[in-house]
């Protein structure tokens, strides 16, 4: 990857912030300001928690809306096993532990989980726990560390930038850290960074500096009209 592409590429995300007029990516802070709002791990009624943490006035695309997505998968989960299914969000954010490790055992138990639950509804063929909701949970409970997965516009961003060996779509570590490699970039152009936040001033949206800004980055720039 070739840092005077990542470059000419953060001032034309940069040009694109100064000359829109409505910013299409503003949904996921006010999805993460509502995440941080109610989130609460050890709260005895986790399903009222996750259910509460993701809301939106918005949109509830990143879940996959209120009916057949991850987001009413989790709930039938919570409710089958409350305890269970805290310590397995327990196990995905302990920061002590290999990343990798962690999110193949979040999808693990998540398979475990539906094939339990399809002893009594055949219907079900899955849980819709992706890399991408998975990064969801991640960025959400870590906002600095951590941003939204969309592999068609990473791998096209990658492709613009001149990545020599392009992560598997799986390779969820390979992409935060790739991803943490162009924030750093970003996030020292103070008129960039100023910029961003003048778009969230309102406070519904998450007014602190984070990663998904990265998320942001990827969209915009996967853009064909942006070559």
């Amino acid at each position: 990857m070739k840092l005077e592409r990542i470059e000419y590429f953060k001032e034309k995300f940069k040009a694109y912030l100064k000359e829109t007029e409505d910013y299409s990516e503003l949904y996921k802070y006010e999805c993460l300001q509502n995440f941080i709002n109610h989130w609460d791990l050890s709260d005895v009624d986790l399903l009222e928690t996750y259910s509460n943490s993701l809301t939106s006035n918005i949109t509830g695309r990143l879940w996959g809306g209120s009916r057949n997505s991850a987001k009413s998968m989790m709930q039938e989960f919570i409710s089958l096993d409350r305890e269970f299914m805290r310590s397995v969000f327990r196990d995905l954010f302990d920061e002590s532990k290999d990343l990798t490790g962690r999110i193949q055992r979040f999808r693990f138990h998540c398979d475990q989980l539906l094939f339990e639950l399809r002893d009594s509804r055949k219907k079900l063929t899955s849980h819709f726990h992706t890399e991408k909701t998975i990064s969801m949970y991640l960025s959400f409970n870590d906002p600095k560390n951590y941003t939204l997965y969309s592999y068609k516009s990473f791998s096209k961003v990658m492709e613009k930038i001149e990545l020599q060996e392009l992560p598997q779509i799986f390779e969820l570590e390979r992409f935060f850290k790739i991803s943490t490699a162009i924030y750093k970039i970003l996030s020292k152009d103070d008129e960039l960074m100023t910029l961003h936040r003048s778009l969230r001033a309102d406070s519904s949206f998450y007014q602190e500096d984070t990663m998904l800004m990265v998320h942001d980055f990827f969209a915009i720039c996967s853009n064909d009209d942006i070559i």
